[in-house]
């Protein structure tokens, strides 16, 4: 079969050369003639064989020659499976659109029909040896139209914030047409329209319409008219968003001698999303408070990372949460102490005693002025080459690391100096 189909080529392949013989000696041209397109057609085929094979796709069938008044609603199969035998070349190259599956309804009536399926091969070299299924069964009906509404179908949301209202189509109904037992079923011609994202108003002027049932699902072998509509949505924002300062919720005292010396907060502003008349309750001043943190007898710093304290209904753009740094002082102040000097640099030969004791007062931080006690503070008088009597003797105090000496009172004191008994 495939060698006939080359015949052609083969003819023209020994032409020239037979054309010597055949003046000199009809029959020997006709045997060289036969010998060589023999030789010819063996060559080709051991270097590109024919060879068969299933076709790796299915072939989508089409109806043709439907009758006036009637359509197709439903059909057994709408793909079938083709076998195929082509030399090897042609083989590589084919498609599913190099093919063409039809069912001829012409001349059949309403009801269910079974009927043969047609595949037209892309060319002579390629010859189809198999179908599956090779006939397939089809349910034909009357053609019914009706008129249905044109219904805005929203897929995705708005921006955040913003919400979609008031869709409308033009024209607002379409007619559908076709089968129908399938015309029946449909409920409206839906344009679906993408909102996701958008935050201005949206029109379309060529929104394809699909026929669709009452729970949505689409019908197939309807046609509408028209095939398209214009639809427009319009866009509100539902939201704002404003900033406000963040304001810590701090409770409890730090421990005694110790105060509270500020507070670091990050970020220090918070921008806040929410309805408009919520936003403006919110007080511009104090701003967004945060969850509790307390000080109760800190010593020192405290750092916490907590929640805003965000109204109902809004929300923070970014982290819901802060970190608050309190930081905690010691606190400052001054304490006074009785102190006795120690006299120094007193002749071996002499005695001394002191009249009384001096007051000391030291400025520091708190906490550390409550752990001194007199004996922490060093104070002295010097009674160097003084002889026996009653002197006045500066007094020179040393104060504790972290301390100031704010003042001594008195600055002398008296001391009493006597030969040793």
């Amino acid at each position: 079969m495939n060698y006939l189909r080359r015949l052609p080529r083969a003819l023209a392949y020994v032409v020239a050369g037979a054309a010597r013989l055949i003046i000199g000696n009809i029959g020997l041209a006709v045997l060289s003639l036969a010998l060589a397109l023999s030789l010819w057609l063996f060559v080709t085929d051991r270097e590109n064989p024919t060879e068969a094979q299933t076709f790796n796709s299915a072939i989508p069938v089409r109806f043709v020659n439907v009758p006036n008044g009637l359509a197709v609603a439903n059909a057994s199969e709408s793909t079938v499976r083709i076998r195929i035998e082509a030399p090897k070349n042609e083989l590589r190259g084919l498609s599913v659109d190099d093919f063409d599956a039809t069912i001829d309804l012409g001349g059949l009536s309403r009801g269910v029909q079974t009927v043969t399926v047609a595949v037209n091969p892309p060319n002579s070299d390629v010859n189809v040896i198999d179908i599956t299924p090779a006939r397939i069964d089809v349910t034909i009906e009357d053609v019914r139209t009706k008129e249905v509404p044109v219904r805005p179908t929203l897929v995705g949301s708005p921006q955040q914030g913003f919400a979609a209202t008031n869709e409308r189509a033009d024209p607002a109904t379409a007619t559908v047409s076709g089968p129908e037992s399938l015309v029946a079923l449909v409920d409206a011609a839906v344009a679906e329209v993408n909102l996701t994202g958008l935050r201005v108003d949206f029109t379309d002027d060529r929104v394809e319409l699909a026929p669709r049932d009452a729970r949505g699902g689409e019908i197939s072998r309807v046609q509408v008219n028209p095939q398209a509509a214009r639809v427009t949505v319009d866009i509100e924002q539902r939201e704002f968003s404003f900033e406000f300062v963040v304001t810590p919720a701090v409770t409890g005292q730090p421990a005694a001698g110790y105060n509270l010396a500020g507070i670091t907060i990050e970020p220090r502003l918070a921008v806040v999303t929410g309805p408009l008349d919520v936003l403006q309750s919110i007080d511009a001043v104090r701003g967004i408070g945060t969850e509790e943190i307390s000080v109760a007898d800190a010593r020192d710093d405290v750092i916490r990372t907590v929640r805003l304290a965000l109204p109902e209904g809004t929300r923070a753009q970014g982290s819901p949460d802060v970190r608050v740094a309190v930081h905690i002082d010691a606190a400052q102040g001054e304490f006074s102490f009785r102190v006795v000097p120690q006299v120094r640099n007193l002749d071996s030969a002499l005695t001394a005693t002191v009249a009384d004791a001096v007051t000391v007062t030291l400025a520091g931080e708190v906490p550390l002025l409550q752990s001194l006690t007199p004996e922490s503070i060093l104070a002295i008088a010097d009674v160097q080459g003084l002889g026996a009597g009653l002197h006045l003797v500066p007094v020179n105090v040393s104060a504790p690391g972290n301390t100031t000496i704010i003042r001594i009172d008195p600055g002398q004191a008296g001391i009493a100096l006597a030969p040793r008994p």
